[in-house]
């Protein structure tokens, strides 16, 4: 018998090797640059937008007799917003001092603290103050919400 194969020296089943075969990868490439372009182009990169929240439904007041107030005014055009002690009136002091006039209103007996805000004023910055507020033991918070600005009712 002899060491050649079943369909002789011409197997079609045999395996082609091919050497040195290259796939030109440009235009993948380039299809790929154009998709990363297009998409960039197409897509917006926006921010959350300012969230305007309903008007409560249901809520609990609280007395402001015997409560300390502290007022923070939204500032003109590139300033920052303004803290006044009490309500719409008194003296405007820096967010470093509100923990002190927190801790005076508390050991004077006053441990509740309520804030009220203009709508203009940024979230970020009524945390802030907020902050201050609760880091004096005994000190609690709340929030005032009014209903409708004055100027936009009817």
């Amino acid at each position: 018998m002899s060491s050649s194969t079943l369909f002789g020296e011409d197997d079609p089943w045999a395996r082609q090797r091919t050497s040195g075969v290259e796939v030109d990868m440009t235009s993948m490439i380039d299809c790929t640059f154009l998709l990363l372009i297009f998409f960039m182009v197409c897509s917006t990169m926006q921010s959350q937008p300012d969230i305007d929240l309903p008007v409560a439904a249901h809520s609990i007041g609280v007395d402001t007799q015997g409560a300390s107030l502290i007022t923070i005014l939204a500032g003109a055009f590139n300033e920052p917003p303004r803290i006044l002690l009490g309500d719409g009136v008194g003296d405007e002091v820096a967010l470093d001092e509100v923990r002190r006039f927190v801790s005076d209103a508390v050991a004077a007996g006053n441990s509740r603290i309520v804030v009220k805000a203009e709508g203009d004023v940024s979230h970020g910055f009524i945390e802030d103050v907020a902050r201050q507020i609760v880091a004096v033991e005994g000190a609690q918070l709340y929030m005032g919400v009014g209903d409708t600005p004055e100027d936009s009712q009817p």
